[in-house]
């Protein structure tokens, strides 16, 4: 295949996974209580929001409610990580991963488990090429974890350095790794299943939680400092 021939596939490709956006309103952001179908908050039965790594711990910063649809909740098949593609991100680069898994406490009775899996920014192209570019040049991804029984989905979100600086976090980029995911998903995403040939509609309400982590940078990775604040994301897909 010609030079020309693989980039003008790629391209069509490209535009054929671009997500089509609503800008985000103040009827995407609502403020109401959270109860145990959205998720049962970890600390009530020994477990907590910061993961554990390297002796500290990165903040859950993002949930996904059980309320959401059951499609964007299934992380034995492939419903979440279309919702995942929607909103920039994918599997790692070939494949890989580099470093061992981080473990959480979801409160659930399983005590600590390993990450499902890490998806990456993918800058737009589905497949490896997308995260291939985030592992070189950094840029925003998340670490996921279950729970079991309300099946919602426990993000630890943040935006890294490039490789050169061994994928440090940077600063502040526990908050704005969040931001920068919740930005993608509030409102209403139009996504092309280039597997299925079809469109899939996903609409997400946003909720800022409080009082459920505090702030500062005590116990957190790299020392670096949160705002104590948790999204929860309630995706519905059409």
């Amino acid at each position: 295949m010609s030079f020309s021939l693989k980039a003008t596939v790629l391209v069509l490709f490209a535009t054929l996974t671009t997500t089509i956006a609503t800008p985000v309103t103040e009827s995407a952001i609502v403020s109401r209580a959270f109860d145990d179908k959205d998720f049962i908050n970890p600390t009530l039965n020994g477990g907590s929001f910061l993961d554990a790594s390297a002796g500290l711990g990165e903040p859950l910063n993002v949930i996904i409610s059980g309320k959401s649809s059951p499609s964007v909740l299934d992380l034995a098949g492939d419903g979440f990580l279309k919702f995942a593609n929607a909103i920039g991100f994918d599997r790692e680069c070939l494949g890989l991963h580099i470093g061992g898994a981080q473990q959480a406490n979801l409160g659930d009775g399983r005590g600590w488990v390993n990450e499902t899996e890490v998806l990456r920014q993918s800058f737009g192209i589905l497949g490896s090429i997308g995260t291939c570019l985030e592992s070189l040049e950094g840029g925003n991804h998340f670490r996921v974890w279950q729970q079991a029984g309300t099946n919602a989905i426990f993000l630890a979100v943040s935006k890294e350095e490039d490789a050169e600086d061994h994928h440090d976090i940077v600063p502040d980029g526990y908050d704005i790794g969040r931001d920068l995911l919740v930005s993608s998903a509030a409102g209403r995403k139009v996504f092309f299943d280039i597997t299925k040939f079809k469109l899939i509609t996903y609409n997400t309400v946003v909720q800022n939680l409080t009082g459920l982590i505090p702030a500062g940078s005590e116990g957190i990775n790299h020392g670096i400092a949160i705002d104590g604040q948790i999204i929860m994301l309630t995706v519905t897909q059409s």
